[in-house]
């Protein structure tokens, strides 16, 4: 039995924020924003919206586009860094918002490599029986939690929020693309470079310290060195690790589908493997939605999916590197 993704979707907020409506209160210049990440713009989500909403709008998209009712899924997966709660997890709110039957609702916490994860359980299920067709939702409301001072400007600059969708089946169906293979890896040395430290068990579970030194351990933290090092060499190595074992170089590659970091991360990612863009190409909605984490994936994905240039017999490399450090490689094709 084979895993095929058949639908995908892309749901984001109205509000699109550039570059010149935040550089002055980040300490910025808007062409510096631009020239160090490839972003111009941003959405960001008015208050009061969850991103259990911007989910399961996503996801009632993707049904549609795989020609799906909400009583065919059998199983959803949620990934988010930034959940509806604490507890429970936000996938049963997506569950209750779209109608979903009685399934198995799980929230996956891997960070911006969601997306892959995501993709190796829904294979994993799909492949083993366990479930004919997977919904993974992949959402952010990031803005909430931004530092937006001079402190953190070249933090905060860079994320936006919005949700992907994507189905995984067993069944194909026209324009599918085949899961091939999925290469994952983590290394929790790296465990406090990448992420947000609060609430939790180890820095405080409230707002015990939401002044003075520690309050910073209630915004986005991100050691801008360390993680494009490890970032830049990860996504390599997990790339030709997922192309060797099956015995494949990156000319066999069509299309790159990254999680959307940063413009700089991509072209040296592109660099180190030597990817042949005049084949196909590195996908990069950065420059209208910015570094949406868990949903950017899915985003890039569905962009290209929409746009009628993948043809059959592509292979589509979708690498990703996010907090914890986790990282990892898919390989997909397009079915004939």
């Amino acid at each position: 039995m084979k895993a095929y993704i058949t639908g995908t979707s892309t749901f984001v907020p109205e509000t699109s924020v550039s570059n010149e409506e935040i550089a002055e209160r980040l300490g910025l210049e808007p062409e510096q924003i631009f020239k160090s990440s490839g972003i111009r713009r941003r959405r960001w989500a008015e208050k009061g919206t969850t991103t259990s909403f911007l989910a399961t709008e996503a996801l009632r998209l993707a049904l549609e586009d795989a020609k799906l009712k909400a009583e065919d899924v059998d199983y959803l997966l949620f990934g988010t860094m930034t959940p509806d709660r604490f507890i429970p997890g936000s996938a049963p709110s997506v569950q209750k918002s779209l109608g979903l039957r009685e399934i198995p609702c799980l929230d996956i916490r891997a960070a911006c490599s969601n997306a892959l994860y995501a993709l190796q359980l829904a294979s994993a299920l799909t492949t083993s029986g366990a479930a004919h067709r997977v919904a993974i939702c992949l959402a952010e409301i990031q803005s909430a939690y931004l530092n937006l001072s001079p402190e953190a400007g070249t933090t905060s600059m860079l994320f936006g929020d919005g949700a992907s969708a994507l189905i995984v089946s067993n069944e194909k169906t026209e324009g599918a693309l085949e899961i091939i293979d999925i290469h994952l890896a983590t290394d929790g040395t790296y465990v406090d470079d990448l992420g947000l430290r609060c609430p939790g068990t180890e820095f405080g579970a409230s707002h015990t310290h939401s002044t003075g030194e520690n309050a910073s351990d209630y915004f986005p933290r991100m050691v801008g060195q360390s993680v494009i090092l490890q970032a830049s060499r990860k996504i390599v190595a997990s790339c030709q690790a997922v192309l060797q074992r099956n015995n494949l170089a990156a000319s066999d590659v069509r299309w790159m589908v990254p999680h959307q970091a940063n413009a700089n991360l991509l072209a040296q990612v592109a660099r180190g493997l030597k990817f042949p863009t005049d084949q196909g190409g590195v996908i990069s909605v950065l420059e209208d939605y910015g570094n949406t984490s868990s949903a950017s994936m899915g985003i890039a994905l569905d962009t290209l999916r929409r746009s009628g240039r993948i043809q059959s017999r592509d292979r589509l490399l979708l690498p990703a590197f996010g907090a914890g450090f986790t990282w990892g490689a898919g390989l997909c094709v397009a079915v004939d």
